[in-house]
């Protein structure tokens, strides 16, 4: 009898050992994968793709500026960039600079002799407008414009006497001026269906009768536009 009581105590001490063991072995490596397992490259749960920007809504117009005026030339860029407001309308802004050059300008003092020289004017403003595209490329659009104009004065220049030297000496006066703008107008994209905007436009600047003509940017009222190239 004594036999069998030590015999069933070994046993169950070593049922008690085992269990021991096995609560220390790490888990099965066959669990199945949690719901923040994730392949290398894929995004993680919860967080959102980037969407990318749908260029379909926009218009791109990167207006290139060049024209001859009486006695210079005018060179420039009037980039300007729209969103879709509603379905074919549009709306957007953008920047201008404009660099006028003048060359070989002719000044007659009292003896009648002619001196000439050089000048130039720098433009920079913006600009915001609204375009509605009526069918297959053609469109209408209002734009208006805040310039401001740094400019040689060619316009109040004067030759004066050096009574020491006898030679007249030419003074011209600096000064700016800041004019708004409306061109009112219409079109065709030559680029039909295409957010990259290439118009032939023609416009007239509704504030041209309270503009000074002599330093106004759209001198003569009417503005073509061919493609990138506004001529005034």
């Amino acid at each position: 009898m004594r036999k069998i009581v030590v015999l069933l105590s070994v046993f169950m001490g070593s049922c008690a050992f085992l269990s021991a063991q096995d609560d220390e072995l790490p888990p099965p490596a066959n669990h199945p994968q949690s719901d923040n397992f994730v392949l290398p490259g894929q995004p993680l749960n919860g967080v959102a793709k980037s969407k990318k920007i749908d260029l379909s809504n926009y218009i791109i117009e990167p207006d290139v500026i060049f024209s001859f005026i009486q006695g210079g030339y005018n060179v420039g860029a009037s980039p300007y960039v729209g969103y879709r407001l509603w379905k074919n309308l549009y709306g957007g802004g953008g920047l201008t600079y404009m660099y006028t050059g003048y060359r070989n300008i002719g000044y007659q003092d009292a003896s009648g002799s002619i001196h000439y020289t050089n000048a130039h004017w720098n433009t920079l403003g913006g600009g915001v407008f609204l375009q509605y595209n009526i069918w297959k490329g053609f469109f209408i659009c209002d734009r208006f414009e805040v310039m401001h104009r740094w400019m040689d004065d060619v316009y109040d220049a004067s030759l004066t006497l050096n009574p020491q030297t006898n030679t007249y000496n030419l003074s011209m006066p600096q000064i700016q001026r800041t004019y708004p703008d409306m061109l009112l107008g219409a079109g065709y994209n030559l680029l039909q269906g295409k957010g990259f905007f290439m118009p032939v436009m023609f416009s007239y600047n509704v504030l041209y009768s309270v503009t000074d003509k002599l330093y106004a940017v759209y001198p003569h009222g009417f503005v073509i536009q061919l493609a990138f190239v506004e001529v005034f």
